[in-house]
C-alpha cells in the first residue's frame, strides 16, 4: 500500500473565542506543531507540518491546439491535492453573526476567499425548532460538510486560487490566512501564517526526465523510414533540452547513431544490441553515477508474427540505482511491457507488471530508497484493461503514484471526462502509454513539477517516431526521516552480447516463427499497411 498516509498529514484548525473580545486588535501569528494562542485567546492547532504545496496549470500543452473546456481566459489552478483533502474546523464563539475566510500565496495581496457564513447565507448556524437562527450559540464551521453541499467554496480546493502570473508549476512555503469575523457587533480580524512544509532549502533537490521509444526498429523501412536519420535526429533532442536522465525504449541496431549527439551523458547502461537479443533498454545521465544494473526479461510475453512480436526479443525492464546528488539515491526502472490488444497480450501485460512491482517492493524492503519507473507501458491508465491492472498492480499494490495523473487531472485515477470528451486521442497527448511513476522512499518525498508530451520531427515536420516523448521534471526533498544509503553500490560493465548469445536467439526465433507460420499474412498486411 502506498505511503499515501505518510504524506497526507491530517490538519486540524481549530478556532475558539470567548465572548469577552477585546476590540480592535490585529495579530499575526506563525503556526507551528505545538500550536499558539493569540491575544483574543484563538487557540490554533494542527499536524507538525503539511505536505509540499503545488499548483497545477489546468491548461494541457499539445502539439494540437487545445484547451480544457471549462478553463478561464486568464488561467485556472489547482491546488494539490494534498491540500484539497485536508479538514479543519472553526469553532466561532456566540454572537458571531459573519464570518469570512481569505487565503493569499504571498501575504501581501491578491487575497482570495469568500463569505462563510452570514445573515444572508445562514447555512451553517443552528437553528431553533422554528427554523429561526440561533446566535447564542457557537458557530461550528467543518470544512467537511462545506465540500459536501459545494465544493466550490471549499478552502484550498480545486479551481480556488488563480495566479495570473506563473506559467506552470511553483511552490510555496507558506499558506497565509486572514480570517475576519463580526461577534456581538464588532468587527475582527486574524492572521495566521502556516507553514506548509518543514525542512531546510538546501534538503531540496531538482531534476529534469525524459522517457523516448526511439523507433529504432530496423522494420520501419518498411514504412519508409530512415531510421539511422531518426536516431541522430532522437540523440539530438535528447541532448540539447537539458535533461538530466534520459530513458529509451527500442534502441536496437542504431545505438551509435543515436549516442552520436549525446556526448554530453556522461553515464549509461550497457546497450545489449539490436533484434534478436536485445532488449532495446537504456539509460543514460549527464552528470550522475548509475549503479547496480540490473536486466530482467519477462515472464511472460505474448506474439510471434501478430499482436506485437513481442517473443522475439527479451522485453522487461532494467533496474538501476542512480546517485541524483545531495545524498539522495533513486532505484531507477526502465520498462517496454507487451504491445497490442489482444487477449494473449493483455494477459501478459498483467503478468509483467505484477513482475515489476514484486521486484519494487522487494529492492524497496531491503534499500529504501525513493523510486522512479518509466518507460514504454503499452497501457493507458484511462482504460482499465484487464480490470485495471495497471492500477491495481503498481499504484495500489506497490504505491506508485503516475505523474501524468498527479500533475494533470490532480490525482484523480478515475474521472478523466474532460479528457476523454476533448475529441484528442490519448496517444501521444494525455493519458498516453509513455509514462513516469513514482514513489517516496528512504526520508525522501518526491514532487512532480511539470510533466509534458512532445512530438519529437524531423526536418520535414513528420513525427521520427510513433510515440512521443515523455518530459517529467522532479523535485526531491529530503525530510527529517531521511537515511543515508549505506548499501555497497557496483558500475557495471559488460560487452554487448556476443555471436553465440545472437545466434541462439536466431535460431529460437526461427524454431518459434515456424510454430507460428498461420500468423504470417497478417504479419505482412501489418508491415505493409
Amino acid at each position: 500500500m502506498k505511503r499515501f498516509l505518510c504524506m497526507l498529514l491530517a490538519f486540524v484548525l481549530t478556532l475558539s473565542c470567548s465572548c469577552l473580545i477585546i476590540s480592535g486588535s490585529e495579530n499575526k501569528m506563525i503556526a507551528n506543531a505545538s500550536g499558539f494562542e493569540t491575544e483574543n485567546d484563538v487557540q490554533v492547532e494542527m499536524s507538525p507540518f503539511l505536505y509540499k504545496s503545488k499548483l497545477y496549470q489546468m491548461e494541457f500543452p499539445s502539439r494540437q491546439s487545445y484547451a480544457i473546456k471549462d478553463k478561464s481566459d486568464i488561467g485556472d489552478y489547482t491546488v494539490s491535492r494534498e491540500l484539497n483533502d485536508l479538514s479543519y474546523t472553526f469553532v466561532f464563539p456566540a454572537g458571531t453573526t459573519k464570518i469570512e475566510c481569505m487565503v493569499s500565496l504571498n501575504g501581501v495581496y491578491d487575497w482570495r476567499g469568500f463569505t462563510v457564513n452570514s445573515e444572508k447565507n445562514p447555512n451553517y448556524w443552528e437553528k431553533d425548532e422554528n427554523g429561526d437562527i440561533d446566535y447564542t450559540k457557537p458557530l461550528t464551521f467543518r470544512r467537511a460538510e462545506v465540500l459536501a453541499e459545494q465544493d466550490e467554496y471549499g478552502i484550498l480546493y480545486r479551481d480556488y486560487l488563480k495566479d495570473r502570473n506563473i506559467g506552470g508549476f511553483r511552490d510555496y512555503d507558506k499558506i497565509y490566512w486572514r480570517l475576519s469575523y463580526i461577534c456581538n457587533e464588532t468587527s475582527y480580524t486574524e492572521y495566521f501564517d502556516i507553514k506548509l512544509y518543514d525542512y531546510d532549502a538546501s534538503e531540496k533537490y531538482s531534476i529534469k526526465t525524459v522517457n523516448f521509444n526511439v523507433a529504432g526498429l530496423p522494420f520501419g523501412v518498411f514504412y519508409g523510414e530512415n531510421v539511422a536519420e531518426n536516431q541522430l535526429l532522437a540523440g539530438k533532442y535528447l541532448s540539447g533540452n537539458n535533461f538530466d536522465i534520459a530513458a529509451v525504449q527500442e534502441d536496437f541496431g542504431y545505438h551509435s547513431q543515436l549516442i552520436k549527439n549525446m556526448s554530453d551523458f556522461n553515464y549509461k547502461t550497457n546497450p545489449t544490441g539490436g533484434v534478436p537479443g536485445g532488449d532495446g533498454l537504456n539509460i543514460f545521465t549527464k552528470d550522475m553515477p548509475v549503479y547496480n544494473e540490473t536486466r530482467i526479461p519477462w515472464d511472460n510475453a505474448s506474439g510471434i508474427l501478430s499482436d506485437g512480436s513481442d517473443e522475439l526479443t527479451p522485453k522487461g525492464f532494467v533496474y538501476t540505482v542512480i546517485d541524483i546528488g545531495n545524498g539522495i539515491y533513486v532505484d531507477f526502472y526502465n520498462i517496454h511491457a507487451d504491445a497490442y490488444g489482444g487477449k494473449g497480450s493483455v494477459s501478459a501485460r498483467s503478468s509483467q507488471y505484477k513482475q515489476l512491482a514484486e521486484f519494487i517492493n522487494a529492492r524497496s524492503a531491503e534499500n529504501d530508497r525513493p523510486v522512479i519507473v518509466t518507460g514504454d507501458f503499452n497501457n493507458h491508465m484511462h482504460v482499465h484493461e484487464d480490470d485495471g491492472a495497471l492500477y491495481k498492480t503498481l499504484y495500489l499494490e506497490c504505491g506508485l503514484k503516475d505523474a501524468w495523473i498527479e500533475y494533470h487531472n490532480n490525482g484523480d485515477y478515475f474521472n478523466l471526462y474532460k479528457w476523454h470528451i476533448s475529441g484528442l486521442e490519448a496517444w501521444g497527448n494525455w493519458d498516453s502509454v509513455e509514462r513516469f511513476m513514482y514513489k517516496a522512499g528512504g526520508g525522501v518525498d518526491v514532487v512532480v513539477n511539470d510533466f509534458r508530451y512532445t512530438e519529437v520531427l524531423n526536418g520535414n515536420g513528420k513525427p521520427i517516431s510513433d510515440h512521443s516523448a515523455a518530459e517529467c521534471d522532479f523535485t526531491f526533498i529530503k525530510t527529517s526521516d531521511f537515511v543515508e544509503n549505506t548499501e555497497e553500490l557496483q558500475t557495471v560493465v559488460l560487452p554487448e552480447n556476443d555471436f553465440i548469445y545472437r545466434l541462439r536467439w536466431i535460431i529460437m526465433d526461427l524454431l518459434k516463427i515456424l510454430t507460428d507460420l498461420h500468423h504470417l499474412p497478417d504479419l505482412f498486411k501489418e508491415l505493409t499497411a
